[in-house]
């Protein structure tokens, strides 16, 4: 478990703190093609991201997946998504899961490295869930309307 930990810490470590970018670029909610969900509420998106709601409405398990801190796609979704639950720097949400992992209550999402990386993802996991810029989603992925 030691190691495991340490890996955590070490990824995160290694992603860096975020950046602020200068204008906030918009970005899309995805999910797997065969998802029967058409829109999400920003609040519960927030609660599937910080894996405080693990199950889909029809029972499924939700897998969300992040980008890496240095991304302006994730800065964009922590400031308008986990804002919802108190989170509106990447450094809040680095404090959060470190505290999740040291306590044993929880791993982060899996991070990938880019938006293409993040619709291979979603398309390859069902119950997967992930944010992409407004230009990335593809025809293999359904896009998501967020909602207040």
């Amino acid at each position: 478990m030691h190691s495991a930990v340490a890996a955590l810490v070490a990824a995160f470590i290694l992603t860096g703190p975020g950046s602020r970018p200068e204008a906030t670029p918009s970005f899309q909610v995805i999910v797997a093609s065969g998802n029967p969900a058409t829109t999400i509420k920003r609040q519960e998106l927030a609660q599937f991201f910080l894996k405080k709601k693990s199950r889909w409405s029809d029972g499924r398990e939700v897998v969300p997946v992040d980008q890496t801190a240095r991304s302006t796609v994730r800065g964009a979704f922590t400031r308008s998504v986990l804002a919802a639950e108190g989170m509106e720097h990447l450094s809040e949400v680095e404090s959060f899961w470190l505290q999740q992992v040291y306590s044993g209550r929880g791993t982060p999402p899996p991070i990938k490295a880019s938006d293409k990386d993040v619709v291979a993802f979603v398309e390859a996991n069902p119950g997967a869930i992930g944010y992409v810029s407004a230009a990335a989603a593809s025809g293999s992925v359904k896009v998501l309307t967020v909602t207040e």
